[in-house]
């Protein structure tokens, strides 16, 4: 297996080459704009910009060079702008590989990265084309998949994954954000605190990505796969689990109205010009909303997963102890 990594500089792309170093089965390259997370992974990355169009034939001598077999395309632009311009990287960058992969016969195989909020939080599709995205970032994987899909010609077989609510080492925000705030003991259980939902522990999702890689053709060609932990996580639970692992102060619980109260605080604060306010309306509703996706066919396909919460806690941990994150 020769398998190309786009955007493997990123939060599941460092974890896929991680997973790729252990395996030892094949050889890979990592082709991102962005240097590597981790010092140790600068030996298989190629800096190229899939968006920049005057740089495609550089883009295809360097794919070209290296001949690949298999394709996990990861790059992609996230963020909470509101304009869908400022996501071109999904949609134009993603229709650059696939020009390029017309003109690469060896390549077998391609999971293309989409995202759960090609539907808003709640609401369950009817099928794989059912698209209710809640914002231009969830609008611009949503025109991804239908570039994907549009192409009725692919010479090699194609899968579409939606991974849920990943966290882990190398995350970003909102899940470092939640570690180190209940860290610093400044995390409070909403309401209740007993909220429901499907995650994904991001050495989990490594291992999903890379058994619908080496599945059998007729189980992942052509479809769409959510990628998610095989149990929902109660974060009532989840959170006390962190403290626990930190040695934290005990997580304390606020009142739904109080809570109300700082959300609208925080979403006068965010107008104004603070980016990384602590609770807005958004968020709250966020945190409130229960979703739990039906996920026995990607198990079907990847089988037991390698990490239990507990271990993913405790390994998350480690990773932020180790970088200086904490």
């Amino acid at each position: 297996m020769r398998i190309l990594v786009t955007g493997g500089s990123g939060f599941i792309g460092t974890n896929y080459i991680e997973f790729l170093l252990r395996d030892g089965k094949a050889e890979f390259m990592n082709l991102d704009c962005q240097v590597p997370r981790k010092i140790s992974h600068k030996k298989f990355w190629k800096e190229c910009d899939i968006l920049d169009a005057s740089n495609l034939k550089s883009l295809k001598r360097i794919i070209k060079d290296f001949s690949p077999t298999y394709v996990v395309h990861l790059a992609a632009k996230t963020g909470t702008e509101t304009k869908l311009s400022a996501f071109v990287a999904n949609t134009e960058g993603t229709k650059n590989l696939l020009d390029v992969f017309k003109e690469m016969p060896g390549v077998e195989r391609v999971i293309f990265a989409s995202s759960l909020l090609v539907c808003r939080l709640g609401y369950t599709p009817k099928d794989d084309t059912d698209y209710k995205p809640p914002n231009a970032y969830g609008l611009s994987k949503a025109k991804m998949e239908q570039i994907i899909r549009a192409q009725k010609d692919l010479p090699y077989l194609w899968t579409i994954i939606r991974p849920i609510s990943v966290w882990g080492p190398w995350c970003e925000d909102p899940y470092k954000t939640w570690f180190k705030a209940i860290k610093q003991g400044w995390y409070f259980h909403v309401g209740s605190g007993h909220y429901r939902r499907t995650m994904c522990y991001v050495e989990n999702t490594a291992h999903q990505i890379h058994q619908l890689l080496i599945a059998p053709p007729e189980k992942v060609d052509r479809k769409t796969f959510y990628l998610g932990d095989d149990y929902p996580l109660d974060l009532h639970d989840f959170a006390n689990e962190i403290q626990k692992g930190f040695g934290a102060r005990k997580i304390r619980h606020m009142p739904l109205w109080i809570a109300r109260l700082a959300a609208n605080a925080g979403d006068i604060l965010k107008f104004i010009g603070w980016k990384d306010v602590p609770l807005t309306s958004e968020r709250l509703d966020h945190i409130r909303t229960d979703y739990v996706f039906d996920l026995h066919s990607i198990m079907e396909v990847s089988g037991p997963l390698p990490y239990d919460f507990k271990t993913g806690i405790r390994r998350t941990i480690q990773w932020m102890r180790k970088e200086g994150e904490i």
